[in-house]
């Protein structure tokens, strides 16, 4: 799935960049090394809104379903959670970036991500300070209080450290999501989230409401 995803968000890209935009950063290793930093940035609001509004949570739930901390969480992905993250990056290919940087660097961004899913791995000393560790990660995973909505970057941490949504691992986290919920099966964990989400639009009663319910927070209701 991500691969097709993958190659249609290249096919958009190549499509808009022809049409719109008459410049581009070449393709040096600067090049490279200033789009895998910006699609780092946008990765890290591209997650946090994923988190902030229910309509993309549906997906990313997915991801966070698992009660365990290991490679296999590390590929659980809504099945169009991808759909979010090639629109998001379309800001790039108005910087400049070519498509191949943009999907090379989401690319790298991603696969960074997948050491992260483990137990296994302490804390790293300095690397901490600037680097998405395992260590942080599990703290993005947990769902104990102290952990929701926390540590959302893909390679640097600092990003989390800049806009107030860092925190340290104080104690081994709770993993999954806050209500209870575990499966291994594929079908139920990828649509978890929506029979929910019908029940309620269901119910609304005015149209605020639909937009609350789809892209409000997740666990909004009328009487917040």
């Amino acid at each position: 799935m991500e691969t097709v995803l993958l190659t249609t968000g290249y096919a958009l890209y190549y499509i808009i960049a022809e049409a719109t935009v008459s410049w581009s950063i070449p393709l040096t290793w600067w090049g490279l090394g200033a789009a895998v930093l910006v699609a780092d940035f946008i990765y890290y609001w591209e997650h946090r809104i994923a988190h902030e509004m229910r309509l993309l949570w549906t997906q990313h739930a997915v991801h966070h379903s698992s009660r365990d901390m290991n490679i296999v969480t590390a590929v659980r992905f809504g099945p169009l959670e991808g759909v979010w993250a090639v629109i998001v990056h379309i800001p790039m290919l108005f910087m400049g970036f070519s498509p191949e940087a943009i999907i090379g660097a989401q690319i790298v961004v991603l696969a960074y991500q997948t050491w992260l899913h483990t137990e296994l791995i302490g804390k790293l000393g300095p690397l901490e300070l600037v680097l998405n560790t395992p260590s942080h990660h599990r703290v993005h995973h947990g769902c104990d209080d102290i952990y929701l909505d926390k540590n959302y970057a893909g390679i640097l941490i600092i990003w989390d450290r800049m806009f107030g949504t860092f925190q340290e691992e104080i104690e081994t986290p709770r993993y999954g999501l806050k209500r209870e919920f575990d499966s291994q099966n594929p079908f139920t964990v990828w649509f978890s989230e929506l029979p929910e989400l019908y029940q309620n639009l269901r119910g609304a009663k005015s149209g605020y409401e639909i937009r609350m319910y789809l892209f409000g927070p997740p666990g909004w209701t009328p009487n917040d």
